[in-house]
């Protein structure tokens, strides 16, 4: 019986973790890179998948570049601190989101598919406002 009941529980998570895509990918770094992801830190690195809720966090020296399921291309700089707060991308059914919080740092952000089918779907949050794209193009600095 005990048994059955640690299967379960273990199942339990794997359809937590089964349920989350992935919604994009490293695709340059360098080190001093991290992903915390459900409050776990990894280093990135080539290919370190990318989840909604992630924070990706970079030290004095490290960058990152990170592509997302929609063609977007985000950049972080040194020294950054940048969370993932929704992002949904169901063109099908005209659901797309991307929202997100620029904690600190700097942040180039090329848009992808949500940005041209729903230019006022993506956010930027910073500690003294809230950006919206307008174009395809930013380049933002929190300090």
């Amino acid at each position: 019986m005990r048994i059955l009941w640690v299967l379960l529980f273990l199942l339990s998570f794997s359809c937590v973790a089964a349920d989350q895509e992935p919604i994009g990918k490293v695709k340059t770094y360098k080190p001093e890179a991290v992903i915390i992801h459900d409050g776990t830190e990894v280093e990135a690195t080539i290919d370190t998948s990318i989840y909604a809720g992630d924070q990706i966090v970079t030290r004095a020296k490290g960058t990152v570049g990170i592509i997302f399921i929609d063609g977007a291309v985000l950049t972080l700089g040194p020294t950054s601190r940048f969370t993932i707060d929704k992002f949904t991308f169901n063109p099908a059914d005209n659901d797309v989101s991307f929202i997100s919080t620029i904690i600190k740092g700097t942040v180039s952000f090329i848009s992808g598919a949500i940005g041209r089918i729903s230019p006022e779907s993506v956010k930027f949050k910073t500690p003294t406002a809230t950006l919206g794209l307008r174009g395809t193009k930013i380049l933002v600095e929190v300090k």
